[in-house]
């Protein structure tokens, strides 16, 4: 557990080497946080719930910094609003950086007094909260993409492309691969993780239940850029039609036209896009998944495609029985997670089995985010982490190439609110079995 905690504490000081001081304290939306908000929250975890509860000798530097660090725990007094984060100037970053380096010696020096035998309950409280940084390591590249996009100059995080080795079509341009389908003939099926659980689950994904699907083929592969590009070229963003009435009037408000981070220019007597890359600024290649769009926004295309988003449901059901996306193995063989770099998804001209189930990108589902039968939240403060969020969110399956290798299992359950894209969020389609 010790050498863990090293690695994931380590890892999220990592993400934060490519940025300047300047780029650690700025908030240019109420839903992104500075940078230096995340190494302060996860350290500020820890504390709250490992230190004080297990009556560690450590006593904050500053009165203010729970309320300053605290994200939502009602339970444990007043936090600062999330949408004045960007509004405070101290602590420093130099600070912060500090406290962290000083709370990882504490816990580090009293992990050690047990020489090897923590207790259970230590172990577990102190996995949640590694757990509980390996979210924030996600949300950290989401913030701190859309952190530099803000800058009309495009200042790229990556010196350089990053892509899934060996998988780029020769074409930029062209369209990914015909996109095969996955049949079920559907019946009872059973979801969720049964407790007591072996392995590390959120309580959101328990407990195990059956859930009765209708026959469904899912496609092979998520959305590619080419195909989304040709529902915006069609006009599938001025046709009401195909929208949700919030979603028409979200993107009527806000000026939608295109995915988060593209532009276009003219060129060639046409429009030709451009996307905001960790990389920088980039032509929108043909062969990568669609990301940064809402929910809104894979529901119309869906409607545009004359297909549908996947249940939650339908989602594990399919990775759960398919070779070819055995956790397992593909926690084992896969480039596309947090600990490679960063690459970033492209189809491969020749594929066999499902591709990006995993480390791609997350999957809108057309599931609202709401407790399984028979659900428990957890008791006390931990039962803030998952439940009380439960309401006007949508459920999104798989992972993305900023997730944790360790966080891919065909049971997690992410969720966003329909209109948001700043996550690296995309789509994959399913029909009516014939």
């Amino acid at each position: 557990m010790i050498n863990k905690y090293i690695t994931v504490r380590q890892k999220t000081l990592d993400l934060c080497v490519p940025l300047e001081i300047e780029d650690m304290v700025v908030q240019p939306a109420s839903f992104v946080s500075p940078p230096k908000w995340h190494l302060a929250h996860t350290t500020w975890f820890f504390v709250t719930f490992v230190f004080h509860r297990f009556g560690v000798d450590y006593a904050w530097p500053d009165k203010y910094f729970p309320q300053l660090f605290n994200s939502y725990y009602k339970s444990q007094g007043q936090h600062w609003v999330q949408g004045d984060r960007g509004n405070l100037s101290r602590p420093t970053v130099k600070q912060i950086q500090t406290l962290r380096q000083e709370v990882d010696e504490v816990m580090i020096s009293w992990l050690e007094r047990f020489n090897g035998d923590i207790p259970s309950e230590i172990q577990t409280v102190v996995r949640l909260g590694l757990e509980h940084e390996q979210q924030h390591q996600e949300l950290l590249m989401m913030d701190i993409k859309y952190i530099l996009w803000c800058n009309p100059s495009k200042p790229a995080y990556l010196p350089s492309t990053s892509i899934h080795r060996g998988s780029v079509l020769s074409n930029p341009g062209q369209k990914a691969y015909e996109n095969e389908n996955w049949s079920s003939d559907g019946g009872l099926q059973q979801f969720g993780v049964g407790l007591p659980s072996a392995d590390f689950c959120f309580d959101n994904e328990t407990p195990q239940h059956n859930a009765y699907l209708q026959p469904y083929s899912i496609a092979h592969r998520t959305v590619s850029n080419a195909e989304f590009s040709e529902f915006i070229a069609d006009g599938g963003y001025q046709e009401p039609s195909f929208w949700l009435s919030e979603g028409w009037d979200y993107i009527q408000k806000d000026n939608i036209n295109a995915p988060l981070y593209w532009r276009s220019e003219e060129g060639d007597g046409k429009d030709r896009w451009q996307e905001y890359t960790l990389n920088g600024m980039e032509e929108v290649r043909g062969d990568v998944p669609v990301s940064h769009i809402s929910f809104h926004e894979a529901y119309a295309y869906a409607r545009w495609a004359n297909k549908r988003l996947p249940t939650e449901f339908e989602w594990e059901h399919f990775a759960k029985h398919n070779p070819s996306c055995k956790s397992a193995s593909i926690r084992e063989t896969t480039e596309l997670f947090l600990e490679n770099n960063l690459a970033q998804a492209y189809y491969p001209e020749h594929a066999e089995g499902f591709v990006n189930v995993n480390g791609g990108l997350w999957e809108w589902t057309s599931s609202t985010y709401a407790p399984y039968p028979g659900y428990r939240s957890e008791k006390g403060a931990f039962g803030e982490y998952n439940g009380k969020f439960m309401i006007n969110q949508v459920v999104l399956r798989g992972g993305c190439f900023a997730t944790p290798r360790a966080h891919y299992r065909m049971s997690y359950r992410n969720f966003y609110q329909a209109h948001q894209r700043w996550a690296f969020t995309g789509l994959r389609l399913v029909e009516e079995k014939v």
